[in-house]
This record gives C-alpha cells, sequence and structure tokens, in this order.
C-alpha cells in the first residue's frame, strides 16, 4: 500500500474513533451516572415495599381476623385455599375490602379476583413506577409501563428471572415494552430508557419476591389457616392480584406454602411487633 493511501486510511481511522469516543464516552457514562441514581432509588423502593408487606394488624384488623376464623371453623374443617376463598366471600370480608375499592363493590371474592388488576391498584403502580422512571414519561408512556409491570408480574411468580430466563424475559420486554414505547415516543424516546428497563424489570421481579416472603412468614408461623387470612388482610389488593395469576386456588396455595426460589437474607418477618406482643 502507498504511503499516502496509509496515511489517509490512518486519519480515517482516527477520526472515526474520535467520533465514536465523542459520542459514546458521555453517553456511558450517563448510563453509568442513571444506574447508580436507579440503585438509590430502588432501596427506598424496595423498603418502603417490604415495610408495607409485614406491617403488623392493627386493631379493627385483629376483630376482622377473628372473625373470618369463626366463620372458617362453621364453613368446613379443611383449610384448603379453595375452601378459605369461600371465607373471602363472606360479608364481614366483602365489607372490608370495598372500603378499599375506588368506587366499586364486589358481591363475592371471585368477582374481586377478576377485576384484577383494579383502578386503585394500578393507580398505586403508576406511582410507584413515576418514582423510578421519573418526570419525563408522559400519560400514554406510563400506561405502558403499568401494562409491562403486571406482565413481568405474572410471568416471574413462579421463579423466573432475567438471569436464568433471558431468551424469555427479552422477548417479553422487545414486544411488551421496547415496541410500544417506539411507537409512541419513537426511537430516541426508547433509547433515552434502556438502562431503566432492565433495571426496573428487575425492581418488578423482586415485587413477587418481597410479598412471597411476607406471606410465606405467616403461614409459617401461624398455621395455613390463620396465616392465610392474615395475608388476606394485612395486603387485600396485593393477595387477590397475585391469586389472579394462578389457575386455582389450589396452585396458590402450593406456591404460598413453599419458600420462593429467591431467598432474600434482607427480608424481615412477617408482623414481627405483633408476634412479640
Amino acid at each position: 500500500m502507498k504511503k499516502p493511501t496509509c496515511l489517509i486510511l490512518t486519519g480515517i481511522g482516527i477520526l472515526l474513533l474520535v467520533i465514536v469516543l465523542i459520542f459514546a464516552v458521555p453517553w456511558f457514562m450517563s448510563a453509568f451516572k442513571e444506574a447508580q441514581q436507579m440503585n438509590e432509588k430502588e432501596s427506598v423502593y424496595k423498603g418502603e415495599l417490604r415495610q408495607y408487606a409485614n406491617k403488623p394488624l392493627i386493631n379493627d384488623q385483629k376483630l376482622l381476623l377473628k372473625q373470618l376464623i369463626e366463620i372458617a371453623g362453621e364453613t368446613s374443617d379443611s383449610q384448603s385455599g379453595e375452601n378459605l376463598e369461600m371465607v373471602l366471600s363472606s360479608s364481614p370480608y366483602l365489607s372490608y375490602i370495598n372500603t378499599h375499592a375506588a368506587d366499586q363493590t364486589y358481591q363475592d371474592y371471585p368477582t374481586y379476583l377478576a377485576a384484577m388488576p383494579t383502578a386503585k391498584h394500578r393507580g398505586a403502580v403508576k406511582s410507584r413506577l413515576m418514582n423510578l422512571i421519573g418526570t419525563e414519561a408522559d400519560l400514554e408512556q406510563l400506561e405502558i409501563w403499568t401494562d409491562y409491570y403486571y406482565i413481568m408480574r405474572d410471568w416471574s411468580r413462579t421463579g423466573k428471572s432475567i438471569r436464568t430466563d433471558r431468551k424469555e424475559f427479552d422477548e417479553l420486554l422487545q414486544t411488551h415494552l421496547v415496541n410500544p414505547l417506539m411507537e409512541n415516543a419513537g426511537f430516541e424516546g426508547v433509547t433515552s430508557n434502556i438502562v431503566k428497563m432492565g433495571l426496573i424489570s428487575s425492581f418488578i421481579i423482586e415485587d413477587n419476591e418481597v410479598f412471597h416472603y411476607a406471606w410465606y412468614s405467616r403461614v409459617q408461623s401461624y398455621g395455613f389457616q390463620e396465616g392465610y387470612l392474615r395475608c388476606a388482610i394485612a395486603t387485600p389488593i396485593e393477595f387477590a392480584l397475585m391469586r389472579s395469576f394462578f389457575a386455582d386456588a389450589a396452585a396458590f396455595e402450593k406456591w404460598l406454602s413453599e419458600p420462593h426460589f429467591t431467598k432474600n437474607k434482607e427480608e424481615e418477618p412477617a408482623e414481627v411487633e405483633e408476634q412479640q406482643q
């Protein structure tokens, strides 16, 4: 190769390298900074969620628990999830969940399950996500993120994760988040959220872990019947949402009674204050 040609190619190579550095380095620095900020938000997010999932019953809830245990005793000696769902269709519990509903009442527990996720729960999820995504997401984008949230909650309930089920996760991410956001915000809107997509996905999966640990702890501490009813009282909307992901009461009972696939040593035992009383 002639010397002038070599120098020209070398110059082009250096120019391309400079261009890459000009655009890539700031992006990587921005992505790293954003990842740090998201990790800080995740610590707060999970801490608040863990506190909510493990909160002890207050006096009114304890009175309701006593009523439901009495009804369970009158209904059947069996402690299966199917029979306990009949207890949750009783008047005391329906009155209780109707106080948590937004402009909606339910005639029985199956109707409540069929309504999941309720408008009230979607509102709570949007608030959680907004704190993580930031104010740059408009209402349509927030709806896309919220739909994706429930898909991930359902997908990960049996222990699936980003690490062990990468191909399946990538397909869900592309179909239910990337493509809808591309249609709404365009390529730039997606690239600006690429770091958040992976991190928030992992946060969503941890929601199942947090609630499962709290509920499993109650079942282990109080026996299945009382533990199950405590879960349904302490976190009624989250409990019904998770139940709605399962085909029947038996499958949910099995999930509730077994340790989660990924034990989290940081979790606090459920209802610590109540057990000490």
